[in-house]
């Protein structure tokens, strides 16, 4: 998974605000957008395709971990993304 992403994540994870943000986008162009406006370094694709990944849990905590340099990566992460809108928006939940 592209780093950039995890970094995106950690915000959304850190802000409230960010989150509402992402409850309020209505389609992936728009949830891409957004992410891409807040974190940039990753393609639609990337950010589609992680975000699917973590729907469906296909992450371990060691992959998170390993992608985000070492840091151990709370599932509080998953539960933000998943809560804050991001996977709805995708059409993914």
């Amino acid at each position: 998974m592209n780093e950039n992403i995890m970094l995106l994540l950690k915000k959304v994870e850190q802000d409230a605000s960010l989150a509402a943000k992402f409850k309020n986008a209505t389609n992936p162009d728009e949830a891409y957008a957004l992410a891409a406006s807040i974190q940039t370094g990753f393609t639609k694709e990337e950010f589609i395709s992680t975000m699917e990944q973590l729907n469906n849990s296909e992450l371990s905590k060691d992959d998170m971990a390993a992608i985000a340099g070492g840091d151990e990566i709370s599932e509080f992460v998953v539960t933000t993304v998943v809560s804050s809108g991001m996977m709805a928006s995708l059409g993914a939940v």
